[in-house]
């Protein structure tokens, strides 16, 4: 079969269009400030939808989630552990618990195209065409003023795939695929299936999932038309195409797998020859019908069962929470593209908006959480809302915390700079303290600081008129309680006792 794509061509269109080179086409497109706002103003809608939509969806997945473990409680108390190879009519109606093998009841499963059979539970055929594929890669750039330029670059690759690509949709023309597949997947399961000496519900057909590859062989195929063309590789599959070390457009490879019998474990509520899900008594809470590969205990069953409720409860809240994000970063997005006049700031703005977003998110989102389970179980309700109030709490004190140690940061090294020259003020000898005068026509003032090696000493300051106005002088000390008094003029500097 031959190729689909032709040569690439090459032009460029100025200020935007689409270039051609080899296998990618490139597409540049722009935006304005004035239409990212426009744009963005609209999403404010859909955020809103989103922000508000995501508290009832929060508050019923808390329901469900209650509903669904008081059903798997009131079905627990009620199970009995029976034998899977007789079926007592006193259990009619009774939630049962057993091990058994789970066979196939109606014969083996064949496909009359290519002669492959099986004695197992599921026969499956895989079918692959070879076909060419479109990746879209896209780059965002934003310039000065907040214009916005976004490129898509779009590339061809030949790839194999189970689905029919419709190459029409192709941004780039000469890469053709086939419309349709020659050979298509297929699937065939025993009917019925026994589970001991009980049918499988049809429900639960679907969680037979062991599957296992199936050997092939040219001599499987009957009709000779089509053994002559179909080959097998390296793969243990049959290739119809020109060569499986060559694969081109449009050549299939066929692969086959089957579920093998194994043992299983079930529960349900009898019904005959049997089982039915288990509904509560409020009818809330889902069907209880549980199924799993292998020998388990009943407890280890409901212990499955609830923990599959666990990992389903937390991914709705995980979406919950997401939505809500979401939606309130369209709800302030017109923030960050107005500060796209400058993109650096246009980028931090965003990130503020993020986090913004992130924060408060998932602070209502935790207050909504406890406020269904306050609803559906007050007593566990009240304490996961007192929990989360602390958490949130807590969370709080220690942002304000951490805020007021980087703005005491500041302070601190001022404070440190200042005790710093008091230090170097104190280690002064006595010898070494210089008088201060003020030159004034008031008395003047002699000042000295005296410290000792021991002990700080307190300040003195001598006080006289100019002694051409006073024949003796007087003075003024300062005392160690910061007073004052008078007295003699001392001969040198004075030193309290």
């Amino acid at each position: 079969m031959s190729d689909g794509g032709g040569d690439a061509g090459a032009f460029d269109i100025e200020g935007g269009g689409t270039r051609d080179v080899g296998d990618t086409c490139t597409e540049v497109t722009s935006e304005n400030l004035g239409e990212r706002l426009k744009s963005s103003c609209s999403g404010i809608c859909l955020g809103l939808l989103l922000f508000f939509g995501a508290f009832p969806l929060l508050f019923w997945n808390e329901d469900r989630a209650v509903e669904r473990y008081d059903a798997l409680n009131e079905a627990e108390t009620q199970t009995l552990s029976v034998s899977a190879l007789d079926i007592d009519p006193n259990n009619e109606g009774q939630v049962v618990h057993f091990t058994a093998n789970i066979t196939n009841g109606g014969g083996t499963l064949f496909d009359d195209i290519f002669g492959v059979q099986t004695d197992g539970l599921v026969l499956l055929r895989n079918a692959e065409m070879y076909q060419w594929d479109e990746d879209v890669k896209t780059t965002t750039k934003t310039s000065t003023g907040g214009k916005k330029t976004t490129t898509k670059t779009y590339s061809y690759d030949k790839e194999w795939s189970s689905r029919v690509i419709d190459s029409s949709r192709f941004k780039k023309s000469g890469y053709n695929n086939p419309s349709s597949m020659e050979f298509t997947s297929a699937e065939w399961t025993a009917n019925p299936i026994m589970i001991g000496a009980r049918e499988l519900p049809q429900d639960l057909v679907y969680k037979i999932n062991w599957e296992r590859s199936l050997d092939v062989s040219l001599d499987n195929i009957t009709d000779e038309s089509l053994r002559s063309r179909v080959q097998e590789n390296d793969r243990d599959e049959f290739y119809i195409g020109s060569s499986p070390s060559s694969p081109q457009i449009g050549d299939q490879r066929v692969s086959f797998e089957e579920v093998p019998e194994s043992v299983i474990t079930i529960v349900g509520v009898q019904n005959g020859n049997s089982l039915t899900a288990f509904v509560s008594e409020t009818g809330e809470g889902g069907d209880v019908l549980l199924f799993k590969q292998g020998n388990y205990s009943a407890t280890a069953m409901y212990d499955a069962a609830e923990q599959e409720n666990a990992v389903a409860t937390w991914l709705i809240r995980f979406a919950g929470w997401a939505i809500m994000g979401l939606g309130l970063y369209l709800i302030f997005r017109p923030i960050e593209v107005f500060a796209d006049i400058i993109p650096c700031v246009g980028s931090i703005v965003g990130c503020g908006l993020i986090f913004m977003a992130v924060t408060i998110s998932a602070v209502l989102s935790s207050i909504t959480i406890a406020i269904a389970w306050l609803v559906a179980h007050p007593e566990i309700g009240a304490i996961v809302l007192v929990v989360t109030l602390v958490v949130i709490g807590c969370c709080a004190f220690g942002v304000k915390k951490l805020t007021g140690k980087m703005k005491g940061g500041k302070g601190d090294d001022d404070s440190s700079s200042s005790s710093s020259s008091a230090g170097k003020a104190d280690k002064l000898a006595p010898e070494a303290a210089i008088p201060t005068v003020a030159a004034v026509n008031e008395p003047t003032v002699y000042a000295s600081a005296l410290v000792s090696e021991a002990k700080p000493v307190p300040a003195v300051a001598y006080a006289s008129a100019p002694p051409a106005a006073h024949s003796a002088p007087v003075q003024v000390y300062l005392t160690p309680d910061g007073g004052t008094t008078s007295g003699t003029a001392p001969s040198g500097p004075y030193v309290p006792n």
